[in-house]
């Protein structure tokens, strides 16, 4: 596969587009960038009420240490760490899998090092994992299987939860223990979901 654009290039690429230019410009693109992937949201639990009760500084401080012990996981698992703005991550595997797996060992990492800790000093996550077609960019993706991804894990997932998709429920094919949860509409379409069960 051919390495992914930047997204500056691929905006650059988006001004030039027109309907005579449209099918040469998106062959393009399809050719660099379209990649079929699971996607991984971890977003953070208890933004809002930290940031209210130690500030923005005090939880910002807290976030980048604990994502940069996150991401040493993600990197050791085999994924990779495509975005971190504000308190997401957004994660890349070539399977389910070892997403799963991945996110169940950051949930585990953050169990342990939270244990001794006082509350505001706690870090924890809500994950959501979909699989499905995207753009891969160098620097970021978009598409469907990010929106669900993201969706699920900002919106559906509780503290210390691991959401799945349907989808990624049927490719995981047994190997982890999940429950169905409920069904969820996502830009019109309606997806099951299920919490993976761990320990």
């Amino acid at each position: 596969m051919p390495k992914p654009m930047t997204t500056e290039q691929f905006f650059a690429l988006a001004r030039k587009r027109s309907p005579r230019t449209a099918a040469k410009i998106d062959a393009a693109i399809h050719k660099a960038c379209a990649a079929e992937l699971t996607v991984v949201c971890c977003d953070s639990a208890g933004f809002s009420r930290k940031t209210h009760e130690h500030g923005i500084i005090e939880f910002m401080d807290n976030m980048v240490k604990c994502h940069d012990g996150l991401e040493k996981i993600v990197h050791r698992m085999g994924g990779v760490t495509l975005s971190n703005k504000a308190d997401n991550l957004m994660l890349t595997f070539e399977e389910p899998a070892p997403a799963v797996a991945c996110a169940i060992e950051m949930h585990r990492w953050l169990k342990r090092r939270n244990k001794p800790l006082p509350d505001f000093k706690k870090y924890n996550i809500c994950v959501g994992i979909h699989h499905g077609h995207l753009l891969r960019f160098a620097d970021d993706a978009y598409g469907a299987a990010v929106n669900v991804a993201f969706k699920l894990g900002e919106d559906v997932a509780g503290k210390d939860e691991l959401i799945v998709s349907g989808q990624v429920n049927d490719l995981l094919k047994g190997q982890y223990r999940t429950d169905y949860s409920k069904h969820v509409t996502i830009g019109g379409t309606t997806f099951d979901v299920y919490k993976v069960k761990y320990r």
